[in-house]
């Protein structure tokens, strides 16, 4: 199964990966903005440069933040329009699950505390251990706070972001 992956929670970023019944998946080709203003200017062509990589997507993954709404609605729109016209599922994911699940692929036995940017010196934060090999467990959050709360929120967690 081929999915493109578009997530415009910081900045664009828009990937193509296979998932394989069986064995690693494996990305196909990526590509991303790093400026978290221009989401309409640099999306649509991130998504085609991507999709030069192979000729189908069977399904869209979409961040769903949190982030600045501005940002994330140029994404979504995105998705559900390129699902739309290609008959394809479109499913909606949080921006901090796929962060904690990087985090804790590394550290399955460890609960880990994900934080991003939420501008004026605040983070988005969730605290999560892992939900088996694939998936993790939200055991706080989200929310948005300063950094020094959500510091302590981590008591003892690894911290990623």
């Amino acid at each position: 199964m081929r999915i493109l992956c578009i997530d415009t929670s910081s900045g664009s970023a828009v990937a193509l990966v296979d998932v394989p019944a069986t064995g690693p998946t494996t990305v196909l080709r990526a590509a991303h903005s790093p400026d978290p203003r221009r989401h309409a200017e640099t999306l649509g062509p991130l998504v085609q440069d991507v999709m030069t990589a192979g000729p189908h997507a069977d399904a869209i993954a979409v961040g769903t933040g949190p982030a600045p709404f501005t940002g994330l609605r140029v994404g979504l729109v995105t998705a559900a329009a390129l699902g739309r016209a290609r008959h394809v599922p479109v499913h909606g994911v949080s921006s901090l699950d796929v962060l904690a699940r990087q985090a804790l692929d590394a550290r399955p036995d460890a609960e880990v505390l994900v934080a991003t940017d939420a501008r004026r010196r605040e983070v988005y934060w969730a605290r999560y251990r892992a939900l088996g090999a694939d998936d993790v467990e939200r055991l706080a959050g989200p929310e948005v706070a300063r950094a020094a709360t959500a510091a302590e929120a981590a008591d003892g967690a690894l911290v990623a972001g």
